[in-house]
């Protein structure tokens, strides 16, 4: 695993499991791979997903049999979802066990869970390794799927694990394939007059940035990014974020639009919400390793998107254009009542200034992600990923702490109290792991999303998504001594906490506490008013 490039792997111990995680311990020191104990085996996934995501580099989950199997599912989905290839091991019991009752048997199906058909449902490569000549092809099968971008699980009995293996060759990760744009591409590009692209995530991992910038100045673009796309997108020339927390700017940009040029984006309902009206009536190439999920005027695909547009750039030629239109960013203004508490927006805008430039950020699903993703100015951080193959609450919380412990960057994670119940015990984690982050809780004492859709959809019933109040901030002062925890209840009071807290994010993780208000209209298009979609 070492020689094909991982280097971290994240999981938990268990009977069926603890031979695996002794292999990686003995490994010789500089072929070891890191191993961080997690707290539950979807936050390991998680984890190894966000140092995947962070770093470029596969990251491995460890796992055993039975339910802890079973929690692995979850994070697998997201992955596959996201096309993030994360390698699973989990372990099983003795093939000698298999059908005769084993504890946590799964490969007896329908006699019992049938755990590689789950498994195949969420990887793009499952097998088990029913003996030791069996695992050079499943590792390459396994590498394979990585190579592709998805997740792998290989299923690895107790006894297979303690027999002699035989020598596997070391491979290396293939050189991705450069495809070159073809000369319609080329055309349409430098024909079109008032050109705008979309950044989706894949233009963000491969850090797009520069490549467009040049692109933009030969064809006189603008640029709208996705959720996920944000990293991607130049110093000038960005018309705002697109999706359904997006910006009204970028649908009023698109609408004049003569070409859409969609790179590294699947074009997915989070990514093109607002689009679609101009998508069917505008010329619109898209790039991207696999074809886009809604009809397209021309799809060309690249696994190499940093190449390829460096060299659409080289073709298209010509002199340096100006921007077409002069739009910029302009958040929506969301309707908020008058009970005087902070929002998650209002966090949002008093942290960011202070947001460490070479910083990770991630956000968590529910009113925080959508308060990141719509206010969070372009270039806070240097990174910033929202879990949306399926959205799951805690994804954030322990992706970043994954990321964190395999780059050592400062990381700020914005979750809500939500995510916190969820999966925010992997901070036990980060204190272990020492991991520089600082996890920002907006607390509103609710499902506030849920909350914004009984009220929206459901006004005639009692809310069964508010809860008691919860002091979050303390309660982990006193659980870990350690750790160094504030709250806030004021914009004033969230920033000077917040710096005080990223000051002294070398000895380790920290969390902020921040109260917000149950009541707040997210910016999420399904749930604004009508009167409040667009920028006034």
């Amino acid at each position: 695993m070492y020689a094909y490039g991982l280097r971290n792997a994240y999981g938990i111990h268990g009977a069926n499991s603890e031979d695996l995680f002794a292999a990686l311990l003995r490994a010789p020191a500089d072929r070891r791979l890191a191993v961080t104990i997690a707290k539950h085996e979807f936050g390991a996934g998680a984890m190894a997903d966000g140092a995947t995501r962070m770093t470029g580099r596969p990251a491995c989950l460890v796992a055993t049999s039975g339910g802890a199997a079973m929690n692995c599912v979850p994070a697998l989905a997201e992955a596959y979802q996201s096309r993030v290839p994360v390698l699973a091991l989990i372990g099983s019991p003795p093939t000698t066990g298999e059908g005769r009752g084993a504890f946590q048997d799964m490969c007896a199906g329908p006699r019992t869970v049938d755990v590689l058909t789950v498994l195949r449902g969420v990887t793009g490569f499952a097998a088990k390794v029913a003996g030791p000549d069996d695992l050079g092809p499943a590792f390459d099968g396994a590498l394979d799927a990585l190579e592709r971008g998805l997740p792998a699980a290989l299923l690895l009995p107790k006894d297979v694990q303690l027999a002699p293996c035989p020598g596997l060759p070391h491979r290396t990760a293939a050189p991705r394939a450069s495809a070159a744009p073809s000369d319609e591409v080329v055309r349409t590009v430098r024909a079109a007059r008032r050109p705008l692209f979309l950044l989706g995530e894949a233009a963000s991992r491969a850090r797009l940035a520069g490549p467009v910038a040049e692109l933009a100045a030969r064809t006189g673009a603008v640029v709208a990014v996705t959720p996920n796309g944000r990293d991607a997108a130049p110093d000038v020339g960005v018309v705002g974020v697109a999706g359904v927390m997006g910006h009204p700017s970028v649908t009023r940009a698109a609408a004049d639009a003569d070409l859409v040029l969609a790179l590294g984006t699947d074009l997915d309902l989070m990514d093109r919400s607002g689009l679609d009206a101009v998508i069917d009536v505008t010329c619109t190439v898209h790039v991207g390793a696999e074809p886009p999920l809604r009809e397209v005027t021309l799809h060309e695909s690249s696994r190499d998107l940093a190449a390829y547009t460096r060299a659409l750039a080289a073709a298209v030629g010509g002199r340096t254009r100006a921007a077409w239109t002069a739009i910029v960013p302009e958040p929506i203004l969301v309707p908020r009542n008058d009970s005087g508490i902070m929002t998650c927006a209002d966090a949002v805008d008093a942290l960011a200034p202070a947001i460490p430039a070479d910083a990770l950020v991630f956000a968590d699903a529910g009113n925080a992600g959508a308060a990141a993703v719509h206010r969070l100015p372009l270039g806070s951080g240097e990174r910033f990923l929202v879990a949306l193959g399926m959205g799951g609450m805690g994804h954030g919380i322990a992706a970043g702490i994954g990321a964190a412990i395999a780059t050592r960057r400062p990381t700020v994670i914005l979750a809500g109290d939500g995510a916190f119940f969820m999966h925010g015990m992997e901070i036990h984690t980060a204190i272990e792991g020492r991991a520089p982050v600082v996890l920002v809780v907006l607390n509103n004492d609710a499902h506030g999303m849920c909350v914004a859709r009984e009220d929206k959809f459901f006004p005639d019933l009692t809310s069964i998504n508010r809860f008691r109040p919860s002091l979050i901030g303390a309660g982990l002062a006193a659980m870990f001594p350690s750790l160094r925890a504030r709250s806030a209840t004021t914009p004033d009071g969230a920033r000077a906490a917040f710096a005080d807290l990223l000051a002294g994010r070398g000895g380790g993780p920290s969390v902020l506490e921040i109260a917000t208000d149950p009541a707040e209209i997210p910016p999420f298009a399904a749930l604004l008013p009508d009167t409040a979609k667009e920028h006034r």
